[in-house]
């Protein structure tokens, strides 16, 4: 009978336990971020906001404020390489408010200079957390190839 108990005590442990589940998630978002923080040529702005210059543009140019409309070109992938959005495939780029972009989009690039493209990994925490999108699971890191065109 203990037996019995035991097995149904772990049977519902490990049911508790499922992949999908947010602490595993986090937990695996994390480790994605301490591996990444150890490449060559990722950049620390923050826990959970990195990035990686594709290339570099104008040095001179000012970078954007939060106020400011912007015109980019965004690639938005997941970590396993899953495209849920890119302006750069309909060859659209986005002109958009600085601030109405995600948090983690709004901290880049205010950092960035016209033509500067970036590699640039979010946190979930920065960008759609625990709801999600479609085409953008839950708690998922959002990798974004950005490259600022303009500054209004």
């Amino acid at each position: 009978m203990k037996r019995f108990f035991t097995l149904v005590i772990s049977l519902i442990v490990l049911t508790g336990c499922v992949q999908d589940s947010p602490n595993v998630k986090q937990i695996a978002n994390m480790k994605f971020f301490i591996e990444n923080q150890a490449q060559e040529g990722i950049n620390v702005i923050e826990k959970g906001l990195h990035y990686a210059v594709l290339n570099s543009g104008d040095i001179n140019s000012k970078s954007p404020e939060f106020s400011d409309t912007i015109t980019a070109h965004f690639h938005g992938t997941l970590t396993d390489g899953t495209v849920f959005w890119s302006s750069v495939e309909s060859n659209e780029p986005l002109t958009i408010q600085l601030s109405g972009l995600i948090e983690g989009c709004q901290k880049v690039i205010s950092l960035m200079k016209i033509n500067d493209k970036w590699r640039v990994y979010i946190d979930p925490s920065m960008a759609y957390g625990d709801e999600g999108r479609p085409g953008i699971p839950s708690n998922s890191i959002l990798v974004f190839d950005i490259e600022l065109l303009d500054i209004q």
